[in-house]
Formats: structure tokens, sequence, C-alpha cells
């Protein structure tokens, strides 16, 4: 018989609910106040970090929530065996017993053990861990930088956007999009690896062909022209370029390994005459941040002129089972992980966009002002930030384009 996902996050939420049921009747058999884990432990001669886990699985907002802290076995039953000496009836410890007898039989049946239970939920969605050495997504980050033989401290994404002053008239934006590498490190000398790939593709993921994209700042190195060299790090190693029949690639060879080679690269372009409004095959807009190497954190920003409004913007992370960052045509919802992430506004106009984890970045963006002759007052800010975001997927702000 085959288990749907509805069956599992329905029969967990029910199992975990009744457990919490029967701990909430328990305390109040005695007359205990979970909201007192000290004074229960006192009392009943526990551990008090024993008696804050149950507090927390009793007050949890949410059922799911309540996992991170639901003790294991032999904790359980040294909380019956005191409750019991402290004059709890048989029924209320009964009745927990029982709850915890069906959680483990659920646990079982659909994962054989509680990790991979909790695993299974976790990448449903429905679950989060508190313990950050435990997330998924850590692990994973961990894990994908041995194997593959690099990692990145911080992935920067940042796409400004202002109105478009095209000659005959028409509604359209103009883009600058900033990437960044900040602190990418080789932990092997062989690995070569594709820093960027820059596309611009349309709903159905044709290629934008009319629409070109340029340098930021002009360039003398026809290898990298979309480098921006001063904010790069002295270190950096040659980089290439090389243009593919779905975009340009820029391709780091081999070379030296951990945090002394250890190194910053931003590049920069401008897109003019971007769609505004609604045409046919093209009902969204959209930016997005492609997560190549294992990445530690993801910081996605959007900085839009006071005249730009996104309407229903929304974040969607794909991912690529088969391999590789495919043509956006494959995101299929199949592919859609159930990972969360809402835009939130930055503070102020301009946004105060300064993080630790992106040296210099107020001075990339007022460069990227400078060039286009934006005035930075005129901007708004809405910001991403994903820790360990998971690698071979595409970070996607979409938002649904106005009529004509």
């Amino acid at each position: 018989m085959e288990t749907t996902r509805l069956d599992i996050v329905d029969e967990s939420r029910a199992a975990i609910q009744l457990v919490r049921h029967a701990f909430i009747e328990l305390y109040d058999s005695v007359g205990a106040d979970p909201a007192s884990p000290q004074e229960v432990a006192r009392r009943f001669g526990l551990n008090r970090n024993l008696t804050w886990k149950i507090s927390r699985v009793i007050g949890s907002q949410e059922p799911f929530a309540a996992l991170n802290h639901l003790p294991g076995q032999q904790g359980l039953d040294l909380l019956i065996e005191a409750f019991l000496r402290g004059g709890a009836p048989h029924d209320a410890t009964i009745n927990l017993q029982n709850a915890i007898r069906r959680f483990n039989d659920l646990v079982t049946t659909y994962a054989g053990d509680r990790d991979q239970f909790e695993l299974t939920l976790e990448s449903m969605g429905v679950f989060a861990r508190e313990r950050s050495l435990e997330s998924g997504r850590e692990l994973a980050f961990r894990g994908n930088s041995m194997i593959w033989g690099v990692q990145v401290k911080t992935r920067l994404a940042t796409v400004m956007i202002a109105p478009g002053t095209p000659a005959d008239g028409t509604v359209t934006l103009d883009f600058v999009q900033i990437s960044g590498l900040m602190g990418f490190r080789r932990l092997r000398p062989t690995v070569q690896w594709r820093l960027a790939r820059q596309q611009l593709h349309n709903d159905e993921g044709a290629a934008m062909q009319r629409i070109r994209t340029v340098p930021l700042v002009p360039s003398d190195d026809p290898t990298a022209p979309l480098v921006l060299r001063e904010f790069c790090s002295p270190n950096m190693p040659k980089i290439e370029a090389i243009p593919r029949p779905d975009g340009l690639e820029l391709i780091l060879a081999g070379g030296p390994v951990g945090k002394l080679a250890a190194f910053d690269c931003v590049i920069g372009s401008v897109t003019r005459g971007l769609p505004a409004v609604r045409t046919p095959g093209n009902d969204f807009g959209s930016v997005a941040a492609a997560i190549s190497p294992p990445t530690e954190t993801l910081i996605f920003d959007l900085l839009l002129h006071r005249e730009v409004v996104l309407n229903d913007l929304e974040t969607l992370v794909y991912g690529f089972p088969h391999g590789g960052l495919d043509s956006p045509a494959v995101q299929t919802v199949q592919n859609l992980l159930p990972i969360h992430a809402e835009p939130v506004e930055l503070a102020g106009s301009p946004p105060a966009i300064s993080t630790p984890l992106v040296p210099r970045y107020k001075q990339i963006v007022g460069r990227a002002y400078e060039r286009m002759s934006w005035n930075p007052s005129d901007s708004r800010g809405l910001r991403v930030e994903m820790p360990h975001p998971p690698m071979s997927s595409r970070i996607v702000l979409r938002w649904r384009l106005p009529e004509a």
C-alpha cells in the first residue's frame, strides 16, 4: 500500500497532539505547572533539563515544533516513575504511556527510527529542527563541501530595478545585477568550478534574444568583462568567461586550497529594456540566484526605484534533481522545494543594506548607483536571507506583471 504525504503528516500531527494532551493531563492531575520547570524538577526530584523539555512540548504553539523537545524513552520513563511517586493517578500515567507507544509505533512504521522520521517531516517542509548542527540543510552543506571540494561563505545576489527610458515610448525596466561569491574556498586543488552563469528567459524558457546585457563597469580584461575587480580579493585567481549557446559562463580553474587561498569574487551587469507589462508568453517578472557550490548563507536583495511596484512578490526555491542548473522551462511544480523565505523590508531610503556577511557591500551598491546615475534616496529594499540554501537549486523572486 502506497503511503501519501497526507497520511504521514496528518497521522504524525495527531499522534504528537495525543502525547501533548497526555502530558497536560498528567501535570494537571498533580497540580504541577508546566510553565515552572525548575519547580517541577525540585518537587519530583527530576533533572531540570528534562522538565524544561516537557514544558516546551506542552507549550509549543505548533505540534511539529514539539518534536524538537520530546525526550527519549529513558527520560519519559524517569518522568512517569517520579510522578507516580509524587501521587499521580495510574490512569494519567497509563494514558501517557499509551500515547507514547502510539507515537513510537508510527515512527517505526513510517521511518524506522526517530532521526529518519524527523528528516522525513523536514523534507516535507512541516518540521524545522531547532538544533542547528542537526539541520538537514546544514548537514548537506558540510557533506557537499567534502564531496565536491569547494564551499562558499556567502552567496550575494543583488538586483536593482528602475524604470527604463526607451526611445519608442514603451514601458520597460532597467536591471542592474550584482552577483558575488564571498569566501570561496577550494578544499581540493584539482577542482574546476563555474562561478557564475548569466541567462535571460521568458516564462516558457525561451532566450530573450533582442535584449542585451553589458558589463556594469567597463573592463580592459576581455576574458572576464563582468568582473568588478575593485571589489574582488587581490588573490583571486584568473577567471575565464566562456560563451555558451544559452548564456555566458565564468569558470574558475583548479588551484590552492584552504583559508589562505579563499577569495571574494563580484561581478556586475546591466540589462535594459526588460518587459514591465505582460506580453504573450510572459506573465511574470522574476530574478533568480543560482546555488551552484555548497553555500553557507544566501543574501538576496531587491533594490527598487519608488516607481517600481512588484505585485504578488513571492519566493520560490526550485531544485534540479537530475543534476546541473537547467533552463527555467524545467522548473516544474514537482521540483519546487518546501523552503519558505519571505522577503523582509530593509529599513530606510536609501535602504540599510550593510551586513558583515558581505565586505564593502555599501560601496559595491554605491558604485552601481553611480554608474547608472540613479539617486539612492529614490530606492527601497527587500531582502531574503537564507541559511544553507540547497546545492543545485535556483532561488527565484517572482512577481505578476501588470496588464499593458
